[in-house]
């Protein structure tokens, strides 16, 4: 399984891939339009991410741009709906305005706030069956 990574702290990339490690491969990207480029590499070489973990405030592109750029990207390349990447919003906003636009707007499947990265992201991604 591949996992896209993409925060513009350092701290959170490496304890995200700490995290997730054991149940398959991670990439980072540090912001948002490195995102779109590793994003778009991986489903042009035939190699998808499963999910992507973004963060909501970064600095150039935010993750609700990010988000809609990666989803007209898998459109574009007619990747079927049931296909498409898991999306984990890993941020520490907590105001209801931006979690109800990641999941509503973004389509994410999950939400973790980052001050419970350690506890709450494995039974997150176990909770919406992207790992056993």
């Amino acid at each position: 399984m591949l996992f896209l990574i993409v925060d513009d702290d350092e701290a959170l990339r490496m304890l995200c891939t700490h995290k997730l490690a054991p149940h398959g491969e991670c990439a980072v990207a540090c912001n948002g339009a490195q995102a779109v480029e590793i994003f778009t590499d991986h489903l042009a070489a035939g190699t998808p991410f499963r999910a992507v973990f973004m963060d909501i405030q970064m600095p150039g592109l935010d993750g609700h741009t990010v988000v809609d750029l990666l989803r007209k990207i898998e459109q574009a390349h007619k990747v079927p709906a049931t296909q498409a990447f898991k999306l984990i919003m890993v941020t520490a906003q907590t105001d209801t305005k931006n979690v109800c636009e990641s999941f509503f707007h973004g389509g994410a499947d999950a939400y973790v706030p980052k001050p419970e990265i350690k506890t709450r992201l494995i039974p997150e991604l176990k909770r919406i069956k992207l790992i056993e």
